[in-house]
C-alpha cells in the first residue's frame, strides 16, 4: 500500500515465477506499490471480506490456471457479490486460445491478455492494467 493508500490492483497468480515477473513489470513503470498479489483465489475472497468497501481495488487480475480454487469460480463469485460485482476482472494467462476468452468475456471478465514472453510484452501489459486501474480510481472519486 503507497502512502496509506488502498492497492488498485489485486493479482492472483499460483506462479511464484510469473508473481515476480509481475512484480519486475510494475517497478518498471513505477507501480508496484499499488499491486497486491494473493497465491490463489481463497487468499483473494477473504482479503475482500476483510477489508472495508472503501478499500476494495480498481481491477483484480487472475492467471486462469489456477491449482486451488478455479478462475472461473472465482470470477462467479465476484460477479455475483453484489459488494465485488463492480470490480473490473482481467484475466492474464499462459494459454488463452479465443474459444476460452469469449467464454470468459460471456461470464463477466473485462479483458483478457496472453502472457508475454519477453520482458518488454510484459511491461506493455503491466502499462495497459495500470491505466485501467487509474481510469476505475478515478470513477470512483467522482
Amino acid at each position: 500500500m503507497k502512502d496509506g493508500l488502498p492497492f488498485s490492483i489485486l493479482a492472483v497468480d499460483d506462479d511464484e515465477d510469473d508473481r515476480l515477473i509481475i512484480d519486475e513489470a510494475f517497478k518498471e513503470i513505477g507501480y508496484e506499490a499499488e499491486v497486491k498479489k494473493f497465491i490463489d483465489g481463497y487468499a483473494l475472497l477473504r482479503y475482500l471480506k476483510e477489508i472495508d468497501a472503501s478499500a476494495y481495488p480498481s481491477l483484480i487480475v487472475l492467471d486462469n490456471t489456477l491449482d486451488r480454487l478455479k478462475a472461473t469460480d472465482i470470477l462467479s463469485s465476484l460477479k455475483n457479490d453484489p459488494r465485488y460485482a463492480h470490480i473490473p476482472v482481467i484475466f492474464y494467462t499462459g494459454s488463452l486460445s479465443p474459444a476460452k476468452k469469449q467464454e470468459l468475456l460471456s461470464k463477466g471478465a473485462f479483458a483478457c491478455f496472453q502472457k508475454g514472453m519477453a520482458m518488454d510484452e510484459i511491461v506493455e501489459v503491466a502499462k495497459k492494467l495500470k491505466a485501467l486501474a487509474e481510469l476505475k480510481s478515478e470513477g470512483k472519486r467522482n
